[in-house]
């Protein structure tokens, strides 16, 4: 049997755990460095029968037809907006992800954020640290209203939105959601309130969590109009795709006091640039596209994504299609 050469580009950890799963049908190589450009890519890993991706890859329809040998395209996580799954499925590749995994970690890091922005405890900690008294944090930091005061706004109500809710609720928040394609009688089910429209939902939050996937119909869903709907007093967390929020209307209305501030794990471009403004702004948390990060959730996405690379590669249909109609396509033939 010939072996596949298997490519990962995502280089932060030594692919031992994929060497082992993919051994008896592969060769894994590993990029030593981010690849952002369809060259790069190509360059790497034109000859290659699969890609282990994360999400900076521009996985684009001529990168696919440029790869001859090309049958699986697997994301290291959920979402696949980086990838041409049309141009996918033309070519015959099987696009598979990981939609179940990492859900509690990233639910714990967007209700993290949350609290975090409420309680001021940022700022708290940068004047603790420049040894201001108890008395001058407290006036900077008023007013901190409790959580059974607070109205706690779900933008999107998909598996991981559903989680922050139960941390929301059971620490007393009023917990509302917008979400068109969830029915009315779910919301109901686990106990949410449902705003009819987004501007019902931006006008009455004071913290709006992000949860919906990247598409276009998504790309730029919080603009300057949006953020001018909210409470001067809210805040604004995203935990799921940067360009789901126009990020140069985020820092005018940061920026401007528009609203109080914002918790971001994902930016419109990535890595965040070092001299981006947003770097510079007291009322803005910033953390690295970390939120789905455990030692557990880890190991799990890289078990999960080598078995599907290795079920495509000896002639079975993994867990997870995210174009199912190759499939079909197969069957027909």
């Amino acid at each position: 049997m010939n072996r596949h050469k298997v490519a990962i580009t995502s280089p932060s950890f030594p692919p031992d755990i994929e060497r082992e799963i993919l051994k008896e049908v592969a060769d894994v190589v590993i990029t030593e460095t981010d690849i952002t450009t369809e060259e790069g890519l190509l360059s790497f890993a034109g000859d290659a029968s699969a890609l282990l991706l994360g999400s900076l890859e521009p996985v684009t329809r001529r990168v696919i037809e440029g790869m001859p040998n090309l049958k699986v395209l697997a994301r290291y996580g959920i979402g696949l907006d980086n990838i041409d799954i049309k141009a996918a499925s033309e070519k015959n590749v099987v696009v598979t992800n990981d939609p179940d995994y990492a859900l509690e970690e990233v639910a714990d890091h967007a209700f993290t954020l949350s609290l975090a922005l409420t309680r001021r405890i940022v700022r708290m900690d940068r004047m603790m640290r420049a040894g201001k008294s108890g008395h001058e944090i407290k006036k900077s930091v008023e007013p901190i209203h409790a959580n059974s005061s607070l109205v706690f706004g779900l933008l999107g109500l998909g598996n991981i939105s559903r989680r922050v809710a139960t941390r929301a609720k059971a620490l007393g928040f009023r917990v509302v959601s917008f979400d068109p394609w969830v029915p009315r009688a779910e919301f109901g089910l686990i106990g949410v309130e449902r705003a009819e429209t987004i501007e019902d939902l931006l006008k009455a939050a004071d913290v709006v969590s992000v949860h919906v996937p990247l598409g276009p119909k998504t790309r730029h869903l919080l603009g300057a109009r949006e953020f001018g709907l909210m409470k001067k007093s809210a805040f604004v967390v995203n935990t799921s795709r940067g360009p789901v929020i126009d990020q140069a209307a985020l820092y005018d209305a940061l920026h401007s006091r528009t609203i109080a501030g914002a918790g971001l794990d994902v930016f419109e471009f990535e890595p965040l640039p070092p001299n981006d403004p947003l770097r510079e702004l007291e009322n803005v948390i910033l953390t690295p596209h970390i939120a789905w990060y455990s030692e557990e959730s880890h190991r799990r996405v890289r078990v999960d994504v080598s078995h599907a690379v290795r079920d495509v590669l000896t002639g079975k249909r993994p867990e997870f299609v995210a174009n199912p109609e190759v499939y079909s396509a197969r069957q027909g033939s």
